[in-house]
């Protein structure tokens, strides 16, 4: 199922038993609406309004100073290259007492970015890096408006013009590039990768907590606890195997992450119901196209 402009993907479940105890489950999907609509994703329906992203061309003098110069970040052929630091786990002694939600926001708000393209607003979570550039996974869905560059802001409002973005045809997701050097450096900083752990990842199960992060209202703003119904499930309107997640989904939350209790990254948000239910595009179905990106790249994430 592919998400457009004036909609989003609505699908319910009926199930004729009680959880964690499977005999059967029937499931049916309606496409009723796409995510756009109903997530908001239409440029305006967050409260931040649209920003003005600007490239100022470095002054001649700037750019002498650069050259010849063998800073950290910059390998002997010259090329430049960008380190960022890996956002740290959540660490606490019980979860039961803890604002899971409020803590990923504290500590891992720099792996997140709101994205602006075509009129349309959604989320996007910092991935890894290639040589000059960041990674952010999004939802591709997102994006279907973009035409020359896509509007990216950081977690200090900081807005940078990124032209190199690219969807996947392996399921609703995409890839933005922003180059390093467009990125102040006192914002670039503050940018964190997210925890890529397959290891994580399959360790999901059903019934397990989680916490879904966005950049509706801001980026990072909304971050919620909620709960695994299905990590691998096959949906119909998808035509391929997603998680199903229940959790609170607000208006330009698409693109953003999904994570387990301790803040390894599991998928990005793609689609949602009323009755907060999510659809989310696994970490697995997309591992091996970041993967690829940093192939002939010199990817780099700091502890």
């Amino acid at each position: 199922m592919v998400f457009g402009d004036s909609g989003f993907a609505l699908f319910y479940a009926v199930a004729h038993c009680s959880f964690c105890m499977e005999v059967r489950v029937k499931i049916r999907f309606w496409t009723v609406v796409f995510l756009c609509g109903l997530l908001g994703l239409q440029a305006g329906c967050g409260s931040r309004e649209k920003s003005e992203c600007r490239k100022e061309p470095e002054s001649s003098n700037r750019q002498e100073d650069k050259e010849g110069q063998n800073t950290e970040g910059q390998d002997t052929e010259g090329e430049q290259t960008v380190s960022i630091k890996q956002m740290e786990l959540l660490q606490f002694e019980d979860s039961g007492n803890e604002n899971l939600a409020d803590l990923l926001q504290r500590a891992g708000g720099g792996m997140m970015v709101q994205l602006r393209a075509g009129g349309l607003l959604g989320s996007g979570v910092i991935c890894g890096t290639e040589e000059d550039r960041l990674l952010i996974l999004t939802a591709a869905h997102v994006l279907e408006k973009a035409e020359d560059a896509v509007e990216v802001i950081f977690a200090d409002g900081e807005c940078v013009s990124a032209d190199q973005f690219e969807c996947s045809e392996m399921g609703d997701f995409a890839v933005v590039q922003v180059t390093a050097g467009d990125i102040p450096e006192d914002t670039l900083a503050q940018c964190l990768c997210a925890n890529l752990d397959k290891e994580s990842f399959d360790a999901a199960v059903s019934g397990q907590g989680c916490i879904v992060m966005g950049s509706r209202s801001g980026v990072a703003a909304e971050a919620y606890e909620g709960v695994i119904l299905d990590h691998w499930i096959y949906m119909e309107d998808y035509g391929q195997y997603m998680m199903w997640v229940r959790a609170e989904g607000k208006p330009g939350m698409s693109g953003g992450g999904l994570f387990d209790r301790q803040g390894h990254f599991l998928g990005i948000i793609s689609g949602g119901s009323e009755d907060g239910e999510l659809a989310v595009v696994p970490l697995s179905l997309m591992l091996a196209e970041v993967e690829l990106l940093q192939t002939d790249g010199n990817s780099s994430a700091t502890p």
